[in-house]
C-alpha cells in the first residue's frame, strides 16, 4: 500500500470547518478521480493522484464512490458468456455460482478445501526454489534501501517475505493452468457483474523467522484500495497451521459503511489486532487453516492480514480479478504459453487478460504444452 491520504488531520477543527473542508477534499477527489479515469482509458495507465483520489474518496464515503463506479463499469462492460464453470472449485452450476455470490456478499469470503492435489502444489513449490527473490521485510524494505534478490532456502531465511518475480511466475504452467481456469473466472464475474481482468499475480513465501509481526510483509490488517471493485484469490500452496502464517479476515468488513470513520480517519496504513476486536468483536475474526489446495475467495476492501508465522513456512498464491485495471499500474509479462486453454481463453476473452503483455508471437506459437 502506496498511497497516502489526504483526508486526515481534521479531527481538531470545530465541526463545521471540518465538514466544510471534507467537502471541499472530496469535490477535489472526485475531479481528480474523474479525469484520472479519462487519461486511463486513453492510456492504460493511472496517475499517482488519481489513485490517490480513490483512496481519498473511499475514507471519506466508505465505499459508495467505489460502488457507483463499478454500477457503470457492469454496464459498459456486461459479464461474458463462458463455458459451463467447470474446473478446480468443482462443477458449479448456476444455483451454486449464486449461493457462493450470496456468501461473498454477506461476509466477504469463501473458502474452497481440496481444489489443487499435493502433486500440482508440490511442482509449483520446487519450481519457486530456484528463482532468485526479491527479498522484502522491515529490515530489508526500508526506504532509501537498494532491492535485495537472492533464492529461497527454506532451512536458511533471512527476509520475512520471498516475492517470486510477476514474470517468473506467469511463466510457471500451473500458474497459466489456474489464470485459465472457468471456475475461477466465473466466480470473480459472478460477483464483479462485469467482465473481469487478471490485474495482479503474486506468489510469496512467508517462513518463520521474526517474533513480531512485519508491516512489509502484510502481517498486520489493513484494507486493500488498488482497484475500484475486485475479488481476490489466496491459494495454499503448502499445508497452512495456525503457526505456518495463516491468512487471517475479518469478516463483513469489505461492505459499504462496514469500516467506521475512526478507522477510515487512521488512512491507508496497517491496524493492530486489538483496535480491530475491540471495533467488531472475536465473532467476526476468521482464521484460514488448511491443507495445500485450499483456495480462499475474498473481497480484500475488508480487514485481512497473514498473521505471523511462528513455525514452518508458507508458499501462497494470490490472484486480483478486477472489473478496472484503473488504480495501481501493475502490468504482467507472457514469456511463453504453456497451455493451450490459456492460449485459447487469451483469444477467446480478451479483455480478461488486457493487464498482460505477450512476447511477440507468442499467441501465435505452437509450442505450448
Amino acid at each position: 500500500m502506496t498511497a497516502t491520504s489526504s483526508f486526515v488531520g481534521t479531527g481538531r477543527m470545530p465541526a463545521f470547518i471540518r465538514r466544510l473542508v471534507d467537502e471541499g477534499r472530496q469535490l477535489r477527489a472526485w475531479m481528480q478521480l474523474l479525469y484520472g479515469a479519462l487519461i486511463h482509458a486513453l492510456t492504460g495507465k493511472t496517475p499517482k493522484w488519481a489513485h490517490r483520489a480513490l483512496v481519498d474518496l473511499f475514507i471519506a464515503n466508505a465505499g459508495r464512490a467505489n460502488d457507483l463506479a463499478a454500477w457503470f463499469l457492469s454496464r459498459f462492460y456486461p459479464p461474458y458468456r463462458l463455458p459451463p464453470a467447470d474446473g478446480v472449485l468443482g462443477a458449479l452450476s448456476e444455483d451454486k455460482l449464486r449461493t457462493i455470490e450470496d456468501k461473498l456478499e454477506r461476509d466477504g469470503y469463501v473458502v474452497f478445501e481440496n481444489c489443487l492435489s499435493a502433486e500440482f502444489c508440490e511442482r509449483i513449490v520446487q519450481q519457486t526454489l530456484s528463482i532468485e527473490c526479491q527479498l522484502m521485510g522491515d529490515e530489508v524494505s526500508a526506504p532509501g534501501m537498494s532491492v535485495v534478490h537472492g533464492r529461497y532456502d527454506r532451512r536458511n531465511p533471512k527476509a520475512a517475505k520471498y516475492l517470486i518475480p510477476d514474470n517468473d511466475t506467469t511463466d510457471i504452467a500451473e500458474v497459466q493452468q489456474l489464470i485459465a481456469d472457468t471456475s475461477l473466472i466465473a466466480v470473480a464475474q459472478n460477483y464483479l457483474k462485469s467482465k473481469p481482468i487478471f490485474s495482479g499475480i503474486s506468489l510469496w513465501w512467508s517462513p518463520s523467522l521474526k517474533d513480531t509481526p512485519d508491516a512489509e510483509a502484510a502481517q498486520e490488517f489493513h484494507w486493500d484500495m488498488e482497484r475500484i471493485r475486485w475479488l481476490r484469490y489466496f491459494i495454499y500452496l503448502t499445508d497452512v497451521s495456525s503457526q505456518s502464517g495463516p491468512h487471517c479476515f475479518i469478516a463483513g468488513t469489505h461492505r459499504t459503511g462496514a469500516i467506521p470513520k475512526h478507522l477510515r480517519d487512521r488512512g491507508y496504513t496497517r491496524h493492530r489486532d486489538e483496535t480491530l476486536l475491540e471495533t467488531y468483536g472475536k465473532t467476526a475474526y476468521r482464521e484460514f487453516v488448511g491443507q495445500c489446495g485450499t483456495i480462499i475467495a475474498e473481497d480484500s476492501r475488508g480487514f485481512h492480514k497473514g498473521a505471523l508465522p511462528k513455525a514452518g513456512d508458507r508458499l501462497l498464491l494470490a490472484f486480483e480479478l478486477s472489473s478496472s485495471t484503473f488504480g495501481a499500474n501493475k502490468r504482467h509479462l507472457i514469456r511463453n504459453i504453456r497451455i493451450p486453454q490459456f492460449r485459447d481463453y487469451a483469444t477467446r476473452y480478451p479483455r480478461l487478460y488486457t493487464n498482460f503483455d505477450f512476447a511477440p508471437d507468442t499467441l501465435d506459437s505452437p509450442g505450448a504444452r
